[in-house]
């Protein structure tokens, strides 16, 4: 299990639990990322962090990403 934020670009990933209160998680869920989603990370080169989902691509900053724990698969 490690942060979202130290996943290499190219790798894929499954939410595992987030790192925050409600609001994190309600804002993430908004955006289509919840517990059990698979995510592929398309860029992370000390900025954002972008990933995609179901041809979605979502952008997160840093530190949210760092909120968000997951599990290569």
């Amino acid at each position: 299990m490690i942060p979202l934020s130290m996943v290499e670009k190219g790798k894929k990933v499954k939410v595992l639990r987030f790192r925050g209160g409600k609001g994190l998680e309600a804002r993430l869920q908004n955006l289509g990322i919840m517990q059990g989603a698979v995510l592929t990370v398309i860029n992370n080169s000390g900025g954002p962090v972008i990933v995609s989902r179901d041809n979605s691509r979502i952008v997160l900053g840093k530190g949210i990403s760092h909120k968000v724990i997951v599990e290569y698969i």
